[in-house]
């Protein structure tokens, strides 16, 4: 029975702060983002930034909704043409897909994630770069929003067949930086350092009995 009563209390104290981080995304975190957002949008058509901005919130699910800040669809330049028997025109390419997405997890936790600039001909290696996963609502800041808002900007320019020379050695840093604290990169490296480190004791674990066998017959 102690069991039993001592599972029951944490069960509800659990429960409880799921319902606390879910109202605290409701009621501040999730309006905070989006202001902050907003801003961005219409900075965007104030300052005359190249790309249009536009804000959306999918919270369609209760208690698992996102806020997204998607930069627009621009056309790349390229134009196919078209002049087969069946089928004639052109072919416009397109680059499309940039965005910061602000999501909340049903275990009430808040992640936020960057999408690129995508076209046929021009694209980066990965699909998107995880920037922080499994916060508390308590922990999304103006400061957190504002450098994942700026660390987004970046990743758009360098993402965009447009920003093609304006890439600095600088930029090439940060993102390559970003992507190497995305978590499941961090996995991948741990995975990795785990792994030499156990190759590297079982070369050191052999010499040293190779030592001591050598020792062993010199005495004997």
């Amino acid at each position: 029975m102690r069991k039993l009563i001592s599972e029951s209390r944490k069960l509800e104290k659990s429960a409880r702060e799921l319902r606390r981080r879910r109202l605290n995304w409701r009621m501040v975190t999730k309006n905070q983002i989006e202001v902050y957002f907003k801003e961005v949008c219409g900075a965007a058509k104030e300052y005359s930034y190249p790309f249009s901005m536009f804000l959306s919130v999918h919270d369609e699910t209760e208690n698992e909704e996102t806020v997204q800040l998607s930069a627009g669809i621009n056309k790349t330049g390229i134009v196919e043409i078209i002049d087969k028997p069946d089928a004639k025109g052109w072919k416009t390419e397109l680059e499309k897909g940039a965005a910061l997405v602000a999501s909340l997890a049903s275990d009430g936790t808040v992640g936020f994630i960057i999408y690129p600039y995508k076209s046929e001909r021009y694209s980066r290696n990965e699909g998107n770069i995880i920037l922080y996963h499994n916060l508390s609502p308590d922990n999304v800041t103006s400061k957190l929003v504002k450098s994942c808002i700026s660390k987004y900007l970046l990743y758009v320019r360098n993402s965009s067949i447009y920003g093609v020379y304006s890439s600095s050695f600088l930029d090439f840093i940060r993102i390559n930086m970003m992507i190497a604290v995305d978590i499941r990169n961090r996995k991948k490296i741990y995975r990795t350092a785990y792994g030499m480190l156990a190759e590297w004791s079982k070369i050191i674990g052999a010499g040293i009995a190779g030592y001591i066998v050598a020792v062993l017959t010199r005495v004997l």
